[in-house]
């Protein structure tokens, strides 16, 4: 896939209708301060696209960006921000699983964790709760750029446990050396095209016809 085409279309403090509602949506979850803005940017090519702030919890609205007039990706408000006042995390929770149990559209989640660290409990409780609505989802591991290559690769394992996958269902990401942005955007487009069964050759055989066992090598 390539990005040729991307804008911001609006927010939301709730699921309803908005421009161009009816194509495939892809959604991001994640902790307040995984780098959902920025993995928006690097998958677009465009650096100001979506928000980027140094003070996680910022985003407290459903955004939305239409992607080559195909899709949209959906950003969710992030969750586990510990400033956050148990009304303000509250709203945020019932804001996210609003989206995710009603929205028709909703193809595939990305949950996003910090390939640093351990995923924490809320990671965990994410990657659960899409599992119980049936939602399916992949894990894209973020920052990648701050740690060497054996490091990643020692930390993989960690992420497998914690959130119960398979090394197969991570993708490691950099926004900053784009590391991953292939694999993400190959992705999208597998689950955007699925591929077709293939076309009858509309060859029809007679009903009584039979295949008899023909010679062998071996002899008897």
């Amino acid at each position: 896939m390539r990005v040729t085409k991307a804008a911001f279309v609006t927010s939301l403090a709730e699921l309803k209708r908005f421009p161009g509602r009816g194509r495939p949506e892809i959604a991001m979850a994640g902790r307040s301060n995984v780098g959902k803005s920025s993995l928006i940017n690097s998958l677009c090519n465009n650096s100001r696209l979506a928000r980027t702030s140094s003070e996680p919890g910022k985003t407290r609205l459903i955004n939305l960006y239409a992607i080559n007039e195909q899709f949209f990706l959906v950003d969710l408000p992030g969750y586990g921000f510990a400033k956050t006042g148990g009304d303000e995390r509250r709203r945020w929770k019932g804001m996210i699983e609003g989206y995710l149990e009603n929205s028709e559209f909703l193809r595939h989640v990305l949950l996003l964790v910090d390939l640093r660290h351990e995923p924490s409990e809320e990671d965990a409780q994410m990657a659960a709760y899409l599992r119980a609505i049936g939602a399916d989802f992949s894990v894209v591991a973020t920052k990648a750029d701050k740690l060497s290559k054996a490091q990643q690769s020692k930390n993989i394992p960690v992420i497998c446990r914690k959130l119960i996958v398979q090394p197969w269902q991570i993708i490691t990401y950099s926004a900053q050396t784009h590391q991953g942005r292939d694999k993400v955007l190959s992705l999208l487009d597998g689950i955007l095209n699925p591929q077709k069964p293939p076309a009858d050759d509309g060859i029809v055989l007679p009903e009584d016809l039979r295949f008899d066992d023909g010679p062998t090598r071996e002899q008897p």
